[in-house]
């Protein structure tokens, strides 16, 4: 069967009658009483409502409209309007507060305007799956993922982006919309000669010759440790070093490459030529960055990409600086350049944090337990109580949908409860984790997980966090009971999706083959660090966002702000308040030195405020 891209709901047109008789609907008044003061005949007819049915159903079309705007535009007002709606008592400040916003602007949408109010329900279904719950959402969605945003969007295909595309383009309410340069760009890698041709580093090919740096002024003359014939195959060469450590890799990578599109495009000067002079002006330029610098976020293979999302915080540019003197540290010890200019260098100036780490990202104590705790919101999102049955919208069955919350159930009760890193959850597996003997363990399981600097440790996980990951084996199709078994699901990744998007790379990496292989179709190969980062933010933020979660504005905020590694501080304060020894919380986060551990029990706000009233009521 053809798709039809017929994407918006046509507009309805009210006029000031109709806001006139809304009124006088919500105050109760007969409908033949409305009929008689707003309406004549004629009007009715053009209205297509020629009896008082058809005249209710449309003026309770604009009702439920107003509500569904006015729900998402002022969340405070969400269930006064969904009270009044369900008992039909409206009072008159809720009645003045409808009208009067709607009169404003009618038939205009605008940013902060739930989906479901201007595009169709299967449509509105699918964005809403990817939460983009308003048009703002949605807007900035297309806007930062150019031409393919539809791609992971189920049931949204080309024809239907490209009407979706087309409304938002002429509704000069929401800004229009200016699409950018498709995407995706080719395989070929590119000679950086001038600012057209700023890519990221394994895109550059070659650098314009006299720019290269195979003749530069400090070049060593000393017999070279390493085969790089220029700059780019020496920043290359440095890299190569942290090929096992991905997380190094990208960061270093990120600020060597910014420095060296600089380097030939910004200062027109070959990275071995560069002297002190040009690395004060290099500090200049990371403290204000010119607008063709910045981009949103985009794909390394995007025409769209660019080294900077934004400003640099001061220790963002201090940082930059650390990288930089430190790899020409490097090439001076082998002999690639003949001294660093960096060195003459000071750092960028950085007020220090009272505290190092942003512990103050940490979930507080109740919020916490409201989170997790029996019953609570993660409780009643598996189960499909009132905080999931306003996050299920889309075209999966409900089924797959609770499924999926048992998925970020056990991600976030794993997070929280040990202080793993992202990166050592996504590479945990089942093989690891085993129950502690009864006599010794109480009920308690030890998961081994290799962190930072290639270290095991292990952490310790109750029996309730357990039963959250059988949970979500069962809805993977894997038995979680048969790792003793040689070859089984012993290998299987911890955590595994549930569902799979439409696309060639996850059907790849996650649809099932050979012995691995579930009775879902499923492989049980695990998350990336970014896919578990995206799955538990996702998560947070629509439990933040539902208006039937009893939290209050501030635990909403904290809630939709937090991220992964804001379960690992939650865990390494609460630890520290319930008085753990510092080197066993420190073994357990796997930190190289206990003063990064005693950070969290000096910062514990409830024992600093114990202790100082303490003081004062001597």
């Amino acid at each position: 069967m053809a798709q039809h891209n017929v994407v918006a709901i046509a507009p309805q047109r009210y006029t000031r009658a109709d806001f006139a008789a809304l009124r006088a609907r919500l105050n109760k008044i007969p409908t033949a009483t409305i009929v008689r003061l707003y309406f004549t005949e004629d009007a009715l007819d053009t209205l297509h409502c020629p009896t008082p049915a058809l005249l209710e159903k449309r003026i309770d079309a604009l009702r439920d409209h107003l509500v569904q705007r006015l729900s998402l535009s002022a969340p405070t007002l969400s269930e006064h309007l969904a009270n009044a709606r369900k008992f039909h008592s409206w009072p008159k400040s809720l009645i003045d507060y409808l009208v009067n916003a709607a009169e404003a602007d009618s038939a205009a949408p605008r940013l902060g305007d739930a989906v479901s109010v201007w595009f169709k329900p299967p449509v509105a279904r699918a964005l809403q799956a990817e939460g983009m719950h308003c048009l703002g959402e949605f807007r900035q969605y297309v806007l930062v993922r150019g031409p393919g945003w539809y791609r992971p969007v189920a049931r949204i295909g080309q024809g239907k982006a490209r009407a979706l595309e087309r409304w938002l383009a002429v509704q000069p309410t929401l800004g229009g919309l200016v699409m950018p340069a498709e995407s995706v760009v080719g395989g070929e890698r590119i000679e950086l000669a001038s600012a057209s041709d700023i890519a990221p580093l394994e895109r550059i090919g070659a650098i314009t010759a006299k720019l290269s740096g195979a003749q530069g002024l400090n070049r060593s003359g000393r017999f070279c440790l390493v085969s790089a014939r220029n700059d780019l195959e020496a920043i290359q060469a440095y890299l190569y070093r942290y090929r096992d450590r991905d997380k190094t890799h990208r960061a270093y990578q990120k600020e060597l490459e910014r420095f060296l599109l600089w380097c030939v495009i910004e200062r027109r000067v070959a990275l071995s030529s560069v002297l002190t002079d040009d690395c004060e002006a290099y500090k200049d330029f990371l403290a204000k960055i010119p607008g063709h610098w910045v981009g949103a976020k985009a794909a390394r293979n995007s025409a769209r990409w660019r080294p900077f999302l934004g400003a640099l915080e001061p220790a963002s540019q201090r940082y930059a600086v650390i990288v930089i003197r430190a790899c020409f540290a490097w090439l001076v010890q082998v002999r690639y350049l003949g001294g660093n200019p960096w060195v003459t260098v000071a750092d960028p100036c950085v007020a220090h944090k009272e505290i190092a780490l942003d512990i103050d990202k940490a979930l507080p104590e109740a919020l916490w337990q409201a989170l997790t705790g029996s019953g609570g919101l993660l409780d009643q999102a598996c189960a499909g109580d009132a905080p999931a049955a306003t996050l299920q919208a889309g075209p999966r069955a409900a089924g797959m949908a609770l499924a999926q919350w048992r998925l970020a159930r056990a991600a976030i009760l794993l997070l929280g409860s040990s202080g793993l890193r992202r990166e050592e959850l996504a590479g945990a597996t089942r093989s690891r984790l085993k129950r502690v003997p009864e006599e010794t363990g109480a009920g308690l399981w030890e998961l081994s997980i290799l962190g930072k600097r290639n270290k095991w440790r292990t952490v310790w996980l109750p029996g309730s966090v357990v039963e959250s990951v059988r949970a979500h084996w069962a809805d993977r199709g894997h038995d979680f009971d048969t790792a003793s078994i040689p070859g089984s699901s012993a290998d299987l990744a911890l955590l595994s999706p549930v569902a799979l998007p439409p696309l060639a790379p996850a059907r790849r990496k996650h649809a099932g083959a050979g012995g691995h292989e579930a009775p879902t179709g499923l492989s049980g190969a695990g998350f990336t660090p970014n896919g578990l980062y995206h799955l538990v933010k996702t998560a947070l933020a629509r439990l933040a966002l539902s208006p039937h979660a009893a939290l209050s504005q501030a635990e909403r905020s904290v809630l939709s702000r937090a991220a992964p590694h804001a379960l690992r501080h939650t865990f390494a304060t609460r630890a520290a308040a319930g008085t753990m020894p510092l080197d066993v919380l420190q073994r357990l986060l796997g930190h190289a030195s206990s003063q990064t551990t005693s950070i969290y029990v000096r910062a514990e706000r409830t024992r600093s405020l114990d202790e100082a009233k303490k003081f004062f009521a001597r």
